[in-house]
């Protein structure tokens, strides 16, 4: 198989691997279903290190095929500015006995990949690994004198010569979905979506004196309804930048691409405005419920507030029946998680923590009144007439439903025609030597009563 080939199936394989890992996760899945995954997971690495090795094979092949002495007519080049003469040719004499000079390159070639993992020098890991004398031969052939000025020694020319580029390319910062960790129920949208009906307000019952008329109640109903709303993106790539550049451009793109979904996802899943084609928040739903809270000093709550502020909003949960269960979960953004870290008890600003288990860095996440506490970058601090408000919510999870028809998937086309500015500026992929990965998941979010969120607005601090 050649390179090209390898690289095409490995495409193909990276293609399958989510649709593969969503069937391995789903609550349907079975052991089967994790073993499959597995097994591709590990084709996957085993031929990307068939690749990073034919590559290395193809760069060696190239250096050996530059123009090389002829051992046979002519005076051969001296190696390093002249010293005595020696040569390549020469050189190739002192080969150990049995070696070839492709055996040479073998074993050179696996050297650099030893190299590059432990970080050391090409010589030293054949020196490491048992190969002193080809190592000896090839410090001796650049230095013949072991004098003249070289690349092996910093002082004496090393520091002269570029460093080269990694194989690979550094992601962009991302963050992660803190809406996914916070293990919502997971449901299937079928033919793009859910429609559950529930009921509403429920009948009522009372006593009665004797003669009286009994209290007559009708329950009232509603649905919860979620609908697919598809989330894509889509990046087109040259097939030169896939050979040329250094690193695995394709699959940068792949990754970058699936975090960007997630991200996008992330921030809808709080506090989408259900506006267009987007879907509506948890936070935004129509009907969860919301305390106002006052401070004394907005910006600067006592403990005591504080204490108040928590209590109003559990007793919000716990008087519509929704019981404290392990579910629970606080949601703030960062500025609010660390100004409950630092609260301190006792005069001044050096007594204990008033909330020791709200540290960030603390095992299992921070903590506060007992519930575990979502902190998330993708609730804003500039809301309000003052551009500092933000959003403090307290859900119970066991009734957020995350519902999807699919999860991310990845494509990629050559043949496609893409409208790259939403204006009509068309681009063929196949006439312009191209290809384009898309991405794109299908999901909505929901509640199995709205009564499950209680948040707090305009918050301060």
């Amino acid at each position: 198989m050649t390179l090209e080939e390898m690289r095409a199936a490995l495409r193909k394989m990276q293609e399958a691997l989510a649709a593969l890992k969503d069937k391995a996760f789903a609550t349907e899945g079975t052991e089967a279903d994790v073993d499959a995954l597995e097994k591709h997971v590990k084709d996957i690495l085993a031929l990307e290190k068939k690749i990073d090795l034919a590559e290395l094979s193809e760069k060696a092949a190239a250096r050996a095929a530059r123009p090389a002495n002829d051992t046979t007519t002519g005076t051969p080049p001296a190696v390093n500015g002249g010293g005595d003469g020696a040569s390549v040719s020469t050189r190739r004499s002192l080969l150990p006995h049995g070696l070839t000079g492709q055996d040479l390159l073998v074993r050179v070639a696996a050297a650099t990949i030893l190299a590059k993992g432990r970080g050391q020098k090409v010589l030293q890991v054949l020196d490491d690994e048992g190969y002193g004398q080809i190592a000896g031969l090839l410090a001796d052939v650049r230095d013949p004198s072991g004098k003249a000025v070289n690349t092996l020694v910093s002082s004496e020319g090393g520091v002269l010569v570029p460093t080269p580029l990694t194989g690979g390319i550094m992601p962009l910062l991302r963050i992660e979905s803190s809406f996914i960790a916070a293990n919502p129920v997971r449901v299937t949208l079928v033919n793009g979506q859910y429609v559950l009906p529930r009921g509403l307000a429920g009948a009522t019952a009372s006593y009665v004196a004797e003669g009286a008329l009994k209290p007559v109640s009708t329950p009232t109903f509603d649905a919860i309804s979620m609908r697919a709303k598809k989330l894509a993106g889509i990046v087109p790539i040259t097939n030169e930048a896939v050979r040329w550049t250094i690193g695995n451009i394709e699959e940068y793109v792949r990754a970058d691409l699936q975090n960007a979904l997630a991200l996008t996802l992330d921030l809808n899943a709080w506090l989408g405005t259900g506006a267009g084609a987007s879907p509506l928040g948890i936070l935004n739903k129509v009907g969860v419920q919301t305390v106002t809270p006052t401070f004394a000093a907005p910006a600067a709550p006592t403990l005591a507030e504080l204490d108040t502020f928590a209590r109003l909003m559990i007793l919000k949960l716990t008087t519509a029946n929704i019981l404290t269960t392990g579910r629970w979960r606080w949601v703030m953004p960062y500025r609010t998680a660390l100004k409950l870290a630092d609260m301190r008890v006792g005069a001044g600003t050096d007594g204990e923590a008033a909330f020791p288990e709200m540290s960030l860095g603390r095992a299992g996440g921070p903590v506060w009144k007992g519930f575990p506490v979502i902190v998330t970058a993708q609730i804003p601090t500039n809301l309000g007439a003052g551009t500092d408000e933000t959003t403090v919510a307290l859900v119970d999870f066991a009734h957020v439903l995350f519902g999807e028809e699919e999860g991310i998937t990845m494509r990629m086309s050559s043949e496609a025609t893409l409208d790259v500015t939403g204006a009509g500026s068309l681009v063929h992929l196949f006439q312009s030597n191209m290809f384009a990965i898309l991405a794109e998941a299908m999901h909505d979010f929901g509640l199995r009563t709205v009564k499950a969120v209680v948040k707090a607005t305009a918050i301060r601090w």
